[in-house]
């Protein structure tokens, strides 16, 4: 079986040279790498996924890039892309960056050593150049969210249209004093907090800055989050507008502990509508989005791109208020 050393010794390159050129580094030249591979393949050397990218194969490998796997929502999204892309042939490497950028950056660098074929990014921070540019190539394909300037395509809800119909049936249903909590931080692209000020402003009302509250993302946040109030004897709102079931839950729960009524003293409302929304006592009133569709188009959209086919049609990822008990 060829080694490695045999690749340098049939080329006349060093050891580094070669494994710099099967890793993509940017200071090996094309006629360089050409060289090289020609004479793995005349060796038949083929280390670790290199095999099947110099006959042209690819990895068969796609990553998903996720922020928090613990997320119920990327794990429903994360299970449908995979379920989808597995019955094509691919693998599915999971990714998750803890909302660190530099992590972000480091499987994006994957992607362009061809040590994966492509990324479905269910959420980016990095819209530098070159990463924009393997967007609109399609060799990244944005799912879910993104929060900068750039005009790149993304497949999602309308989560403005989501967070104004909720927020609208709140107030109609009389709750007046609104909170938002928010997964991330005040920010100017966030269309569900946009959403809920445009149903607050539209019903004259005024919105509480004091009223904002930023990453919370779990059961344990949404725990804290009441308990906090309730140990400094702050007032409660009406109603809590919540960006996902988890922090809703953990509100609820820690509500029961403290014998307070829900929905009299305090409505909640979550979004998604993952199965724990419905087993609730009382059940929660959620926004319904359609994960498994999303995730599914995102993968035929990376396949379309990667087979150079035409791209499939957007579906209408239309959502669902869920009345329930919590309001």
């Amino acid at each position: 079986m060829a080694k490695i050393e045999d690749v340098a010794k049939k080329t006349g390159y060093s050891i580094t040279t070669i494994s710099r050129a099967i890793n993509g580094h940017p200071y090996v030249s094309d006629k360089t790498k050409e060289k090289i591979f020609t004479a793995m393949r005349e060796l038949n050397y083929y280390p670790n996924n290199i095999a099947q990218q110099l006959r042209g194969q690819g990895t068969k490998m796609i990553g998903v890039v996720i922020s928090f796997i613990t997320n119920p929502f990327f794990a429903y999204l994360v299970d449908a892309i995979e379920r989808y892309l597995s019955d094509e042939g691919y693998q599915v490497v999971i990714l998750q960056t803890l909302e660190n950028s530099k992590k972000e950056l480091k499987y994006i660098e994957m992607l362009q050593k061809k040590q994966l074929d492509g990324l479905i990014m269910a959420n980016l921070e990095n819209d530098k150049p070159e990463v924009v540019e393997l967007i609109k190539n399609g060799k990244i394909v944005l799912c879910n969210r993104y929060l900068g300037d750039e005009d790149l395509p993304i497949i999602q809800i309308n989560e403005q249209q989501a967070a104004y119909e909720g927020t609208k049936y709140l107030i109609d249903t009389g709750y007046k004093k609104l909170a938002f909590c928010s997964g991330g931080v005040k920010n100017q692209h966030d269309h569900r907090f946009i959403g809920f000020m445009q149903a607050v402003e539209e019903a004259g009302l005024t919105f509480d800055e004091n009223l904002f509250f930023p990453k919370m993302l779990n059961i344990e946040d949404g725990e804290n989050w009441l308990k906090q109030r309730l140990n400094q004897k702050k007032s409660l709102p009406d109603a809590v507008f919540t960006n996902g079931d988890e922090v809703a839950a953990g509100i609820l729960s820690e509500a029961l502990k403290n014998d307070l009524n829900i929905p009299a003293d305090l409505a909640l409302i979550g979004f998604d509508d993952q199965p724990i929304a419905a087993v609730l006592n009382p059940a929660l009133t959620t926004i319904h989005q359609p994960i498994k569709e999303i995730g599914e188009h995102a993968a035929k959209v990376l396949l379309a791109h990667l087979h150079n086919q035409e791209l499939p049609e957007i579906p209408n990822f239309s959502t669902k208020l869920m009345i329930r008990g919590t309001t």
